[in-house]
C-alpha cells in the first residue's frame, strides 16, 4: 500500500467514524420534545385565579418563540400530576397561585423547577425554601403576594405625614418579617408596636390592645392573623378606636381599610412569566431568586375616608404615578 493509499485510508476511516458518532446522536436529538410543558395550579377556580392564569398565558404565549402546552389544575392535584407523568409528559416548570396550591404542590414528591406565585414573603421563607427539593439553588423561587416592607413604610409615611404610631400584628409565619418591620420604623421615624400573636391568642382582643395606642394598623399577610374568622372583629375594632386600617388587598378595601397597597393578579402575572422566561435562558432552566412585585398600586375607600377626615390627615398624591 503507497503513502497516499494509508493517508486516504486514515481520512475515511476518521470520516466513517464521525458519520457513524452522528447516526448515534441525531435519532436522539429528533425525539426530544419541543415546546414547553407547563403545569398551573390554581388555589381555587374563582374569577381572581382565572384573570392570573389568562394573563400568564397571553404573557408567555406572547414573549415565547415556541409551543407551550398548558396543564391547568385545582383540584386533586397529586392524581393529576401522576396522570400526566403516566401518559409520559413531564412538565419543564410548575407555576403555583395562591398559598393553599403552594402547600398542595409541597407536599408531591416533584422535580421540576416551581415558581410559587401570590403568596405572602414569609410562607415561602418559612415553610418552602428549606423544603428538600427548595434547597438546590434554582429550583424553587416565588413573586410575592405582598409589597416590600420598606415600600409599605414609604406610602404610609406620604398618605399619613403626621402618623408617629404603628400597630402590626405577627403570626408564626409573619414573625421572620419583624427585623425588616423595626428597621423601617427607624428609617421613616414612624414608632411601630408589634403584637406578636401565639397559637392560643385572641386576635380581636390584640386588635383592641393596639387600637387603643396606636394611630393606624397596618396588616401584614399571614393566613394565621388575617383570615375569615378575624377579618370582620379587625375591622369592626378599627371602626370603634377610629383609626386608618391599611391593608394588602383589593378586598380588604371594599370591606372597609382606609386604603390598600396591593398588586392585581395580573401584574403578578406578567412579573411570574417573565420570570419564567428568564430562566428558560439559563442553564438547566434555573430559576432567578424570589421577587417582591414590581407593579402596585394604592386603592382608598372614599366612604371610610369621609368618615375619618375630621381625624387624620391624608395625602392622596400617593394615588398618583402608579
Amino acid at each position: 500500500m503507497s503513502q497516499f493509499d494509508k493517508i486516504w485510508y486514515l481520512f475515511r476511516s476518521a470520516w466513517l467514524l464521525f458519520f457513524f458518532c452522528i447516526s448515534l446522536i441525531l435519532p436522539a436529538h429528533a425525539d426530544t420534545k419541543e415546546g414547553l410543558e407547563i403545569i398551573v395550579v390554581l388555589s381555587k377556580n374563582t374569577r381572581p385565579y382565572q384573570r392570573f392564569y389568562d394573563q400568564l398565558e397571553t404573557t408567555l404565549i406572547s414573549e415565547m418563540q415556541q409551543d407551550i402546552r398548558f396543564h391547568v389544575f385545582h383540584k386533586n392535584i397529586s392524581e393529576s400530576i401522576s396522570e400526566l407523568h403516566n401518559a409520559d409528559i413531564n412538565p419543564d416548570f410548575i407555576i403555583t397561585v395562591g398559598t393553599l396550591a403552594m402547600r398542595k404542590t409541597i407536599e408531591i414528591d416533584i422535580s421540576a423547577p416551581v415558581i410559587f406565585s401570590l403568596i405572602p414573603a414569609a410562607s415561602y421563607q418559612h415553610n418552602i425554601q428549606k423544603n428538600n427539593h427548595c434547597r438546590t439553588k434554582g429550583r424553587c423561587s416565588a413573586v410575592y403576594l405582598e409589597q416590600p416592607i420598606d415600600r409599605q413604610f414609604s406610602i404610609i409615611k406620604k398618605g399619613l405625614p403626621g402618623i408617629q404610631r404603628l400597630g402590626i400584628i405577627l403570626g408564626s409565619t409573619s414573625a421572620a418579617l419583624r427585623d425588616s418591620i423595626n428597621r423601617a420604623g427607624e428609617k421613616y421615624q414612624i414608632d411601630v408596636r408589634i403584637k406578636q400573636a401565639g397559637k392560643n391568642d385572641n386576635i380581636i382582643m390584640l386588635t383592641d390592645s393596639l387600637s387603643k395606642t396606636t394611630e393606624a394598623l397596618l396588616a401584614i399577610p399571614d393566613p394565621d392573623i388575617y383570615n375569615r374568622r378575624t377579618a370582620k372583629g379587625i375591622l369592626i375594632n378599627t371602626y370603634k378606636y377610629r383609626i386608618p386600617f391599611i391593608a394588602y388587598s383589593h378586598g380588604f378595601v371594599r370591606a372597609g381599610a382606609l386604603f390598600s397597597i396591593y398588586s392585581t393578579p395580573e401584574q403578578i402575572a406578567r412579573q411570574t412569566g417573565m420570570m419564567l422566561i428568564r430562566a428558560t435562558l439559563s442553564p438547566v432552566n434555573k430559576l432567578p431568586l424570589p421577587e417582591y412585585p414590581d407593579s402596585f398600586k394604592v386603592e382608598i375607600n372614599p366612604a371610610v375616608m369621609r368618615s375619618l377626615r375630621d381625624i387624620i390627615n391624608f395625602d392622596d398624591s400617593i394615588l398618583d404615578n402608579q
